[in-house]
């Protein structure tokens, strides 16, 4: 891909260089973006499980009026986290939580969906979420186990027409890094690309 790309526009020996650190930068802001919506979805589990706690009376208090308590919540829009951990935690149990499973029921049947809908969804969503974290693990080792400088110097366009001398192919890559650090200064000075 990078050979391709350098048809139309030529990368400086500096951005091939980059190309490792810019890929684990990615990595690294996807693996970010991923770890907030775990940490959304478990705290929005954990504010369920204590809504639950206290329709179900576990805990220091008596059990709440479900009525009450779901007046509180009427005008705010559970997360889907939440929502599926409080149909997980209610259903199956007292009768008198009946009353915040319909209501829970009746907010999703407003969006056109069912619980067991929510449920499926959420539990897919948790599994890409893993999926994403495994996959960006795996790519930091792949990364850290590339050969960066065989990659710089197989696609470099100054390796290339260095390498048109017999010499140069020759030469330790510590001197063939001095030629290309050569390279680069010169272009630097005279304003030209390398």
């Amino acid at each position: 891909m990078v050979v391709a790309y350098q048809r139309v526009e030529p990368l400086t020996m500096g951005e091939l260089w980059a190309i490792a650190i810019s890929l684990r930068i990615v990595l690294v802001e996807n693996l970010r973006r991923t770890a907030e919506r775990i940490v959304r979805g478990r705290a929005a589990r954990e504010k369920a499980d204590t809504l639950a706690d206290q329709l179900l009376g576990l805990g220091a208090g008596q059990p709440v009026d479900a009525a009450k308590a779901l007046a509180r919540l009427t005008d705010i829009r559970l997360p889907t986290a939440a929502r599926v951990q409080l149909f997980q935690r209610l259903r199956d149990q007292d009768p008198a939580t009946t009353p915040a499973l319909r209501w829970l029921e009746e907010q999703l049947a407003a969006e056109g969906t069912t619980a067991e809908e929510t449920v499926r969804r959420e539990h897919q969503r948790q599994a890409e979420m893993n999926v994403t974290v495994r996959n960006v693990i795996t790519s930091m080792r792949l990364l850290s186990w590339f050969d960066w400088a065989s990659f710089v110097e197989g696609t470099s366009l100054v390796d290339s027409a260095l390498g048109e001398y017999g010499v140069f192919a020759d030469m330790d890559f510590a001197t063939r890094d001095r030629y290309r650090h050569a390279v680069e200064k010169l272009a630097r000075a005279a304003g030209m690309s390398e």
